[in-house]
């Protein structure tokens, strides 16, 4: 275990003490460390925070002024996170003699300061050229190995020797010793995947890995340079390593050191998610916007539904503890831990104020709505809820967690749209909105069993006949009418709509389907004002959103005392309405 900003010995290399800078993990900055020995000192990634920096240069100014030795500065990988106080912070080249290290690939660029390959372009961030000084694991000395000497700034030295450390299997992968003027040995091993630069770091019996243990991570993997089968190999390799070397602890970028026992642990499930992740797209600026933006509606519509399932849960229990059945009342309130996912909606709330105040990036936000989306999906089970909470609204819920799960991940449609006969889909949907779910003879054949009575009853009285006084006036075209959609999930969709309807005080729907070229247009029309929401487009971006995850678009317009939203689907023959023309109103398609 390594203790915080205190110098301490490294094990396995007499004479090197470290001092470790470490943070709660956080994407903004990383890690972290300075080693010093009689000859050197030795700092693995800078990190992008200003007051680390600072502590940086404080402590190597302490350590060069009572004994003057070259700085040699090494970069796991390029990403900002790692190196950007070095770039725009000139502070510790005034202190001592300063040489940067960097795999060749990360060398390349960082000196022709890359927007994609150094997250840049994500982060939002200027930056200028870093020159770096000295190629590790360069293209030339993994064709021919050998020895070189490289000079260090200062009038240090260190001898550089390419080896294959060894195999396992058809395993192989480049590893550099850099032997510094003290006799410290440093195996620098080639590990790309998170990025093509990627290295870990060998000191004594400590490993610096870098991102490793993040590289899977929904909002990291995908990013510029990221490579599943490469990270897979490369995860490969480093398991070889702790068990073939006398390694003992792991020194992350980000977070707290680890045993290596443990990291050894980790590996497997890493290839895993790795090997699953072959398909995932390419995570960029405006995949990050997307994810950006639908992490906001995300909040906004995870605590409408949670609460409303809460709600009828709390509902269901009041009105058995009045039938005399409290504990069974209070059995079914526990189904949702309703506190823990109100306590991680407020958390993503106030992270979402602090990126509106300018004191969070856009990045940050959506890996804090995927922990929050993760952390809600420990505690949410939907299998628990379905006999008692209606199935839609149950999916609905599921979905919000998993779809922003995708576009995060940029995974591609599940092809899972089908022809449908739309007319038949409207006609069941609306006639399910008004039966209850168990019929009074079903209730009444139940009473001869306890269990089964109770069962009953509790279905009945969970059941909440909202559409009981809403007038839902249906006028379909010819039949059938066949679109191409994922009928599931439509249904959902249009469910939700119309709850969404009534539950702002509107009594009087009409349902149409029309058929207009290659296009079926389904029109949702209601007398009064947009629903709220509309106005500010944050409920027209979900409805649009989730009607585009059926293969269909969505417009809507105002006048005359009337509202309507227009569904437009392709019909069996045709391809599903792409997102660009989802901007188009459909009634400029009609």
């Amino acid at each position: 275990m390594l203790h915080d900003q205190q110098w301490q010995p490294i094990p396995g290399a007499a004479g090197a003490e470290i001092y470790p800078l470490t943070r709660r993990p956080d994407v903004s900055c990383s890690n972290a460390y300075i080693i010093r020995t009689a000859s050197e000192i030795l700092i693995i990634d800078t990190g992008a925070d200003s007051a680390q920096m600072a502590e940086i240069v404080e402590r190597v100014r302490d350590e060069t002024v009572t004994l003057p030795r070259p700085v040699l500065l090494v970069i796991t990988h390029c990403h900002l996170d790692h190196c950007f106080a070095i770039i725009r912070d000139e502070a510790l080249r005034a202190v001592a003699p300063l040489t940067i290290a960097a795999q060749e690939d990360g060398a390349r660029a960082l000196a022709s300061a890359d927007k994609a390959l150094t997250v840049s372009d994500l982060f939002h961030w200027e930056i200028k050229p870093l020159a770096v000084d000295l190629h590790l694991l360069n293209a030339a000395d993994r064709a021919h190995g050998g020895i070189r000497t490289v000079e260090l700034a200062g009038g240090g030295r260190a001898v550089l020797s390419m080896k294959v450390p060894g195999t396992a299997g058809d395993l192989s992968f480049s590893c550099q010793t850099v032997l510094l003027g003290s006799g410290e040995r440093l195996e620098v091993y080639h590990v790309p995947g998170h990025t093509p630069d990627s290295i870990c770091i060998r000191i004594g019996e400590c490993l610096f890995i870098g991102d490793l243990l993040f590289a899977t991570a929904p909002g990291i993997a995908g990013i510029a340079g990221w490579d599943p089968s490469a990270l897979s190999a490369s995860l490969e390799g480093v398991r070889w390593l702790l068990e073939s070397e006398p390694i003992c602890l792991c020194c992350s970028g980000h977070g707290r050191a680890v045993p290596a026992a443990a990291v050894a642990e980790m590996l497997p499930k890493l290839q895993r998610e790795a090997a699953a992740m072959a398909g995932i797209g390419v995570f960029d600026p405006e995949r990050l916007r997307r994810s950006r933006e639908e992490a906001i509606d995300l909040l906004a519509e995870a605590n409408r539904l949670f609460s409303v399932i809460a709600g009828r849960l709390y509902s269901l229990a009041y009105a058995l503890e009045e039938l005399g059945e409290a504990e069974e009342g209070q059995r079914y309130q526990n189904l949702i831990e309703a506190d823990r996912i109100d306590e991680f909606l407020v958390d993503f709330g106030r992270f979402a104020g602090e990126f509106s105040e300018g004191k969070k990036i856009e990045l940050q936000l959506v890996l804090k709505a995927v922990q929050i989306i993760q952390r809600i999906g420990q505690v949410f089970a939907q299998d628990r809820l379905d006999h008692v909470v209606d199935a839609s609204l149950l999916r609905r819920a599921d979905r919000l967690l998993s779809d922003f799960m995708d576009t995060v991940c940029c995974y591609p449609s599940e092809g899972r749209c089908r022809s449908v006969d739309l007319n038949t889909l409207i006609s069941d949907l609306v006639k399910g909105l008004h039966v209850p779910p168990l019929s009074d003879e079903a209730f009444i054949e139940a009473a001869d069993d306890d269990d089964a009575y109770r069962e009953a009853l509790v279905a009945r009285l969970a059941y909440l006949p909202l559409f009981e006084e809403t007038c839902l006036d249906v006028s379909l075209c010819e039949s059938p009418l066949p679109v191409m959609t994922d009928a599931e999930r439509l249904s959902d969709a249009l469910t939700g709509v119309l709850e969404d309807l009534v539950s702002a005080g509107v009594t009087d729907i009409r349902l149409t389907t029309s058929l207009s070229g290659c296009s079926v247009l389904l029109g949702i029309a209601y007398p009064g004002c947009a629903l709220p929401g509309t106005k500010t487009g944050e409920r027209l971006r979900l409805y649009r959103r989730e009607f585009l995850r059926c293969g269909a678009g969505l417009a809507s317009r105002d006048g005359n005392g009337v509202s309507e939203l227009c569904i437009a689907l392709n019909t069996a023959d045709a391809l599903a309405i792409s997102s660009q023309e989802n901007d188009r109103s459909g009634w400029d398609r009609a």
